[in-house]
């Protein structure tokens, strides 16, 4: 058999719709001398199935002999067991261009490099128009302060070794994809980039139990749009432009170093709905009136920072995204009332809308003398689905706001509705 000119590595761990995706957009390629090393970090759903599916002999198998929590087991695996001189990363629900791997090869032979990295757009989550990009470098060339996500970086086997290898992030002060970049793209003496937007992610941890919904509408419409559109890289540009314009735009760093070995992954974990956003010993039954602040809520694009209220004591503005959920540490086994006491909102009240779990909640709302209002909603046990995600309310705004639009000050950020306190009580 002819000698693959590149080894793509898929790490996946139990969200098969997705990597078929994954695969798919590999198999379109224009460079078609690859081989594709899926490695399950302890799978226990269809995805060996999946990957036998497509009946294709450059696609190879192997499932981890437990779970590992991370790709980083996943990674080394496969880059042990390539069999080409090259490595690209694929995250199992991040998508590529057709010329991905075409533009990496060229890439390397034209600047004779070892590490070669893409252009990657990565999409916030749905309907909050939040773009961000990767693999563009203000200084030129890979720095320290610079981030290039998995799926938009390649290197050659050969700097594989002791001081480059995937860390366990248990045992790391930094994410270990961060980690693993910087210390590739450092250490590597020819470093060059492709300048070419082919690489597309939908970051899980920016999308709300993402590992439990485990939804490929984005993946699906993208892979449809790449297929159909000759123009797709163009549009996909404009809109870009269009979240720089509207002040949505991310410019992605090197994350936070210093911080607690592991916390990294494990606030990716509870954010994706791998783990609970909660301890067992935080975890409480309502049994009469319950009080809840905001200071807690951390997941990606939903609530702005604590800011500090006169009366109120503390509040959080919810946005860009159009939804923002309040997670509680409660066991949903009573009917509840639900109130949630708004400081202010730049959406009409009376279009919001309460979802508990996707349900929609029947609600009220209800006035405050000196301002504010209060959003009252009933939440019985028999209406909503069982479910294993975690308890949390939602608030759904027809659209997210800025003041500065509005003649509310010069205030750039999209707000929603600004909440001060949640409370909970056993329904009569």
């Amino acid at each position: 058999m002819t000698r693959p000119a590149i080894t793509v590595v898929i790490p996946t761990y139990n969200w098969s719709a997705a990597l078929r995706c994954a695969i798919r957009s590999v198999l379109l390629q224009t460079e078609q001398n690859f081989e594709i090393l899926v490695v399950g970090d302890g799978c226990t759903d269809d995805s060996a199935d999946v990957v036998a599916s497509f009946g294709d002999a450059r696609i190879r198998w192997h499932n981890l002999d437990r779970n590992y929590g991370s790709q980083w087991a996943a990674n080394n695996y496969a880059i042990e067991h390539a069999a080409s001189d090259w490595i690209a990363y694929l995250g199992h629900d991040d998508i590529w261009y057709p010329t991905h791997l075409e533009a990496i090869l060229r890439a390397a032979k034209e600047h004779d490099a070892e590490v070669i990295t893409s252009v990657m757009a990565l999409y916030g989550p749905p309907d909050s128009g939040i773009r961000g990009i990767a693999g563009l470098f203000s200084s030129g060339s890979y720095s320290a302060s610079d981030f290039v996500p998995p799926s938009a970086f390649a290197h050659k086997t050969s700097i594989y070794g002791d001081g480059i290898k995937w860390q366990d992030p248990a045992s790391v002060t930094v994410p270990m994809d961060a980690l693993f970049m910087s210390r590739a793209a450092m250490a590597a003496k020819r470093f060059a980039s492709t300048r070419e937007l082919t690489s597309f992610k939908f970051n899980a941890a920016w999308r709300r139990d993402s590992y439990k919904i485990k939804s490929t509408d984005e993946q699906q419409r993208l892979l449809e749009r790449i297929q159909s559109d000759a123009d797709f890289r163009s549009r996909e540009l404009i809109d870009i432009m269009d979240a720089v314009v509207k002040g949505k735009f991310l410019k992605i760093e090197m994350p936070a170093q210093g911080v607690e070995p592991g916390s990294a992954v494990r606030l990716s974990r509870k954010n994706k709905g791998a783990d609970s956003r909660f301890s067992a010993s935080e975890m409480q039954r309502v049994t009469g009136k319950t009080r809840f602040d905001l200071t807690r809520q951390d997941m990606p694009f939903e609530w702005y920072h604590v800011e500090r209220h006169p009366r109120y004591k503390t509040f959080r503005w919810s946005g860009p995204s159009r939804r923002s959920t309040i997670d509680l540490p409660v066991y949903f086994e009573t009917d509840l009332l639900i109130s949630i006491i708004a400081v202010n909102s730049l959406a009409p009240p009376e279009t919001i809308r309460v979802l508990l779990r996707d349900q929609p909640l029947p609600h009220r709302i209800r006035k405050k003398l000196l301002g504010g209002f209060v959003i009252e909603a009933e939440a019985r046990v028999a209406d909503v689905p069982p479910s294993d995600r975690d308890f949390g309310i939602t608030l759904e705004v027809d659209a997210t706001r800025r003041p500065r639009d509005t003649g509310m000050g010069d205030d750039n950020r999209w707000l929603g509705v600004a909440v001060a306190r949640i409370e909970l009580e056993p329904l009569k």
